[in-house]
């Protein structure tokens, strides 16, 4: 018996083999796996007793992780990702001509490498825990499949569903893949361990065959467009565009993966084996590849801390969760808080936006309910957590008490100061400024060291980050409590020092602004937007002004004035447009038109033009747009490194990247400054600053890290590479 793998016959026939990593939380294909799973093999295939093998895993909801991503970072040359591609497509193969049925029992995760390994089994059943998910997530670490996941799936399942796993590197549940054939029966997970006896032994009784027809029934019209060459050819097509759509030939990994599905389809299988080990080779010495990955070690990095340099505080259990505000944030935050099984009390000083937000939390929860992620009961459930009021009643048992109302400081203070008579002394309070200092909000908080920033961001329920702020008298217990309670509710939690804007809107506001600037002269919004869509941010700024509504950006770009003075630009442009009622989308005016219809791209107003008394006839290169925007954020990103508001690089970067969308494919900000070399921006922006302003002056960090010849992950000690 070997230290990973564990195995005994629990019937005449039937070995159990269990699958147990040790001193991991998650089975992984690490180099230890690998070089025991051969012997496995090797004694599997000679051992006339077995009848059929099942493999379950060791460890609580999770199955298999995949392969280890350490070693996919640590490949440099194509030959070295080509032989471990090859390696593992061998070594599964070796599995499936084994003398015997195999049945993959899955019960909590199984991604990667894990769904090839099942791929390989004869067949699969999975649990109906919800923590039971199946995917191929490799686009999304800028690789492919490469064990033989682009060859196996769209032979179980069909084109159209492993393209869809695939191109989008998202996972299913086990009744998507039930009905999709990739598994061929959910089971209680309570249970799952008779039921895969049981399945066991239905196997033997008949051969497989119940489960065999079954994968033969599928949608006529499916198979039908699949089963010829102009129909294939037509779902490469859409699916190409759709890939070029969605990233803007950014991310070169779709891409190879549709060309490893479509080469698959053309040729017999093991061509198709060496055609994806190949494509899977070029993917992965690509430097968006090492980015991505970086990324993902980063948000592994940032679960397994608690936010403060002592990892032996521990957080405050939060049950019960009062909600000050009910407009769109407000709403959302409250829906969020009860999908994860919190009673909420959400307050406001009038009926009418309460009922807005009860409306948008339900339609949330409708929305899970289509998309399966929910029951209805289930979602019934969970909206009956979410009660109003008009006072502060039921506010005394409440553990946790999140403030999203207007941002203006005079107004928060009041509620805080009003807030203080219906609380305990032990409940934690958060805010959900954007721009205002907790620390002198806290002046309204007769317990300090429970006030605490919590700055989600819009839409809640989609963007994935949370600032922790941490005033200057705000405890460790609170910033762990918030930080944990962030982490269980799904988001990546970074926490930062107080000051103005904080991190994220500090070093968006100077972007943002000069995006108006470069309008006033001449520049057309097309041109702008157009330049940081290329660049690979989510939208133009012009369009995050309307999505995020101009006055509210107005408002915060207000606040920031105060604090960081003439570093932010001046322009009447947004004033006016405010004054006008051209809100965004809001209002149905803004600096684009309203959808035409659904799914219509959004065209600038060219009336916004001579409202604001601008000829947009100026050229300027997409890279001088790129630079103008760009080396503003930089330099606010070193001030904040310089002033200790945030603790590493790696934290602006997560920041920018989960808040505002910054292109992951580059790494973060930081991470795509030291690939161009500081020197190198720094003389780039010393230029700037003689023709265009004193703003784009680099600061004195800056600076410094050019004359010492480093990069920002190289100069802050400590930090991750």
């Amino acid at each position: 018996m070997g230290k990973v793998f564990h195995t005994e016959f629990v019937d005449k026939g039937i070995l159990k083999i269990v699958f147990d990593l040790p001193d991991s939380r998650a089975n992984i294909f690490n180099r230890a796996v690998l070089e025991e799973l051969p012997a496995l093999i090797d004694e599997l295939e000679v051992n006339g007793e077995i009848r059929l093998a099942y493999l379950v895993s060791g460890k609580e909801n999770i199955f298999i992780a995949g392969a280890d991503v350490h070693e996919i970072f640590k490949i440099t040359t194509v030959d070295d990702a080509y032989e471990k591609s090859r390696l593992g497509q061998n070594l599964i193969d070796r599995w499936a001509n084994l003398p015997f049925p195999t049945l993959a029992v899955v019960h909590g995760a199984c991604m990667g490498g894990g769904t090839e390994f099942i791929l390989g089994c004869t067949f699969r059943i999975a649990s109906d825990h919800s923590k039971t998910r199946i995917g191929l997530p490799e686009v999304k670490l800028g690789v492919i499949p490469g064990w033989g996941g682009t060859q196996r799936l769209p032979r179980l399942v069909g084109l159209s569903n492993a393209l869809r796993m695939i191109l989008t590197g998202n996972p299913v549940d086990a009744r998507r893949a039930y009905r999709s054939h990739l598994v061929d029966e959910v089971v209680p997970y309570n249970i799952v361990e008779d039921a895969a006896l049981q399945v066991a032994r239905n196997i033997l009784a008949d051969g497989g065959k119940t489960y065999l027809s079954r994968r033969k029934k599928r949608p006529l019209m499916e198979v039908a467009l699949e089963a010829t060459g102009l129909g294939r050819s037509q779902i490469f097509k859409k699916s190409r565009e759709m890939v070029l759509k969605e990233t803007r030939g950014h991310y070169p990994a779709p891409l190879a993966a549709l060309d490893a599905v479509k080469y698959g389809t053309e040729h017999d299988f093991a061509q198709g084996l060496e055609y994806e080990a190949r494509k899977f080779a070029e993917m992965a010495v690509t430097e968006v590849s090492k980015n991505l990955i970086r990324i993902f070690f980063f948000t592994e990095e940032i679960k397994k801390e608690n936010g403060v340099d002592k990892p032996d505080v521990k957080p405050r259990p939060i049950h019960k969760i009062g909600v000050l505000g009910a407009g769109i944030m407000g709403g959302g935050i409250a829906q969020l808080a009860a999908y994860r099984d919190h009673p909420v009390r959400l307050k406001d000083i009038d009926e009418k936006p309460l009922v807005t937000a009860l409306a948008h939390a339900k339609s949330l929860f409708d929305g899970l309910v289509k998309r399966r992620r929910l029951s209805q009961r289930e979602a019934d459930l969970k909206m009956g957590l979410i009660s109003t009021t008009l006072d502060y009643s039921g506010f005394k048992h409440t553990d946790l008490v999140i403030e999203a109302v207007v941002e203006d400081v005079s107004i928060k203070k009041k509620v805080f100061q009003e807030l203080m008579e219906h609380i305990s002394k032990d409940t934690i309070v958060a805010s959900n400024t954007s721009t205002i200092p907790i620390t002198e909000l806290a002046k309204a908080v007769t317990h300090p060291e429970r006030m605490v920033g919590m700055h989600f961001f819009n839409p809640v329920h989609r963007m994935p980050l949370i600032e922790v702020i941490r005033g200057k008298k705000t405890s460790d217990q609170t910033v762990v409590t918030i930080v944990e309670l962030s982490k269980k509710w799904g988001k990546t939690p970074i926490v930062v020092n107080d000051g103005p804007g904080f991190l994220i809107n500090r070093l968006l506001m100077p972007y943002m602004a000069e995006a108006v600037v470069l309008l006033d002269a001449g520049v057309s919004i097309q041109d702008i937007d157009r330049a940081m869509l290329d660049f690979g941010m989510p939208m133009g700024p012009f369009r995050l002004y309307d999505e995020v509504g101009i006055d509210v950006a107005y408002k915060a770009a207000r606040v920031m004035k105060d604090y960081i003075g003439d570093r932010l630009p001046e322009s009447e442009s947004i004033e006016k447009m405010v004054k006008a009622g051209r809100l965004g989308i809001k209002s149905g005016k803004g600096f684009y038109l309203p959808k035409e219809k659904k799914g219509s791209p959004r065209k600038v107003d060219p009336a916004v033009y001579a409202f604001l008394g601008v000829k947009p006839e100026k050229q300027m290169p997409p890279e001088t747009i790129q630079k103008r925007l760009i080396y503003l954020m930089l330099n606010e990103a070193a001030r904040c490194l310089d002033e200790n508001i945030v603790r590493s690089p790696r934290d602006v970067d997560i920041g920018l990247i989960f808040g505002i969308g910054f292109p992951p494919f580059r790494g973060g900000l930081l991470v795509y400054v030291d690939r161009l070399g500081v020197d190198q921006v720094v003389q780039d922006m010393t230029a700037m600053a003689a023709e265009v302003g004193e703003r784009y002056q680099p600061t004195k960090l800056l600076q410094q890290i050019a004359d010492s010849g480093k990069g920002f992950y190289d100069y802050f000690s400590g930090a991750t590479s």
